[in-house]
């Protein structure tokens, strides 16, 4: 009687019943193999120890050689035939082989598999060309079984929420159905995820999840719904403004929010149209970089300062320069305009901030009190009082009028760098070299909050049109938005490649300005949410 050797889908070839084994013969290169174990598995051993393996690591490019060992001790002999060894002549033989049988040898670097199918006159020759992880794999997962195998492992995996490790599973299947499926059960999972963030307002988390989506399967519809609702609440990048010669020190908007005013590092002034984030004009005579730039109430004149030592009034129609001091011999840190355009102010590293008139740009008094540079100066809505920042790790309420401090506030042994006034006038801000935000009580010196999240000296703070966030720009690159009324990191804003040197918000309070020693300033979109509320924005 015959005997059938064959393996899914091959051509039956019948052979001769053996009349006691079949001889299995190893060899490596030219030599054969001697002492190695053999096995002899069938297809459930086989898929029994590849999924495990397949679990923890891919295996496209096959089983590598550091597994042959766990693999090979992974496999379960069918129970009518142990392990045994190759003879001296690499040679042993096995009994009750059957055509469903795979045979299995390894030792050391080597690994030899082979359908019993493949068995001729009862010799079964396994070379060089039967050896490898390669091989190996292919071989099993070709094999229905086992195919079947790693797919019900790939679905208990995605049950289970081990995206990672469904993937893996279906790569060493090499089922493009099966990865196309794990795809999809991710991209729902990170969706449902985003989905949730969004409800809760956690949008850092809602817009990164969606991007992981969005990357999995490009174009999901759901996906690019849930990414345009994320842009529209919690905001984007609009304009990226390009000129200046170097470093972007500062940038403030117009009264009117049509326009920008910047100064740099390249000596220059320049105006922007907000809207298109095309230039419009060029302001030049400073001798020094521009540290600090200011637009005028009625929007008509310009203001600059300049480690040159002067200040600057600028026509903004005419593109001229109306006034300039002589040099004062000590570098300006920074410029304000009063609320009634009357007076400006300035900081500088003589240690005080000086009142001027305008527009002849005449002194009018000196505020004296710091003990090292003025870094910033800041004026309340209502024009009594200024706010100055300084390296003495001080800030410092002044009454503009009778030229006196009203009130000092400590801040630790860390450089104040910026300061700003809340529209109210009832708290102020400041940044400093602590890498810290702080709001103070400015009617009772103390301080509020405490906002921590910058990696790098904060360089400028404001606040958003109705006082309920603040905004601060970093040394670390990027601009930061924050919930006063939690203490919370509401939004960040990390595209600039340099320090953040300066930020402005605009009048409608919609949008978000940011000067960069990178070169650049960027326009953003802020969070829906930090937008003025609406009985806000009509008084």
């Amino acid at each position: 009687m015959g005997a059938v050797f064959c393996v899914f889908g091959c051509t039956q070839e019948k052979l001769e019943e053996p009349s006691k084994s079949v001889e299995i013969i190893l060899r490596s290169a030219d030599a054969p193999a001697t002492g190695v174990p053999v096995k002899v598995i069938d297809e459930t051993a086989a898929a029994n120890a590849i999924i495990p393996l397949a679990s923890d690591q891919a295996l496209t490019n096959g089983l590598p050689e550091s597994l042959y060992g766990s693999f090979f001790n992974a496999l379960v002999p069918v129970r009518a035939i142990g392990v045994v060894k190759t003879d001296r002549e690499g040679k042993v033989a096995i009994n009750q082989l059957r055509s469903q049988h795979f045979i299995v040898a390894q030792d050391g670097p080597r690994l030899w598999v082979a359908p019993a199918s493949a068995a001729r006159e009862w010799k079964l020759p396994l070379g060089p060309e039967s050896m490898g992880g390669e091989h190996a794999l292919d071989l099993f997962v070709a094999q229905p079984a086992v195919l079947q195998a790693l797919t019900t492992a790939t679905l208990d995996s995605i049950r289970a929420g081990k995206i990672d490790q469904a993937r893996a599973i279906a790569r060493c299947a090499g089922s493009p159905a099966l990865l196309t499926q794990v795809d999809w059960e991710e991209t729902a999972a990170l969706l449902a995820e985003a989905e949730h963030a969004l409800q809760q307002n956690n949008y850092d988390a809602a817009e990164t999840l969606a991007m992981r989506a969005n990357a999995v399967i490009p174009n999901q519809p759901r996906a690019r719904k849930l990414l345009q609702q994320i842009v529209a609440e919690y905001g984007e990048e609009l304009l990226t403004l390009t000129g200046h010669e170097g470093a972007v020190t500062s940038v403030a908007y117009s009264p009117d929010g049509k326009y920008l005013l910047t100064g740099g590092e390249d000596r220059t002034v320049k105006l922007w149209d907000a809207a298109t984030g095309k230039e419009v004009r060029t302001f030049e005579g400073h001798r020094g970089p521009v540290t600090s730039v200011a637009f005028s109430p009625d929007g008509n004149l310009a203001l600059s300062g300049s480690t040159d030592g002067t200040l600057r009034l600028w026509d903004i129609a005419m593109g001229r320069q109306l006034q300039a001091t002589d040099g004062l011999g000590w570098k300006i840190t920074s410029v304000a305009f009063s609320p009634n355009g009357r007076v400006v102010a300035s900081a500088a590293d003589d240690n005080k901030v000086k009142l001027w008139q305008v527009p002849n740009v005449q002194p009018v008094r000196s505020l004296a009190g710091h003990g090292w540079r003025v870094t910033s100066v800041a004026f309340s809505p209502d024009g009594n009082y200024s706010l100055s920042g300084s390296e003495d790790d001080s800030v410092k309420l002044w009454d503009v009028t009778r030229g006196q401090e009203v009130r000092s506030f400590r801040n630790g042994l860390a450089n104040v760098m910026c300061v700003a006034f809340s529209p109210d006038g009832h708290t102020g801000l400041s940044g400093g070299r602590d890498k810290l935000v702080k709001l103070w009580n400015l009617n009772t010196g103390r301080e509020l909050l405490r906002l921590i999240g910058h990696k790098q000296p904060v360089r400028s703070v404001a606040f958003s049109r109705d006082g309920r966030y603040a905004i601060s720009g970093s040394e670390d690159n990027t601009v930061k938005v924050w919930d006063l009324s939690t203490g919370q990191e509401f939004r960040t804003y990390r595209d600039h490649n340099a320090a953040v040197t300066s930020v402005a918000v605009s009048p409608n309070g919609r949008t978000l300005a940011s000067a960069s020693a990178d070169g650049t300033v960027k326009l953003w979109q802020l969070p829906r949410a930090v937008w003025p509320r609406i009985e806000e924005a009509r008084k």
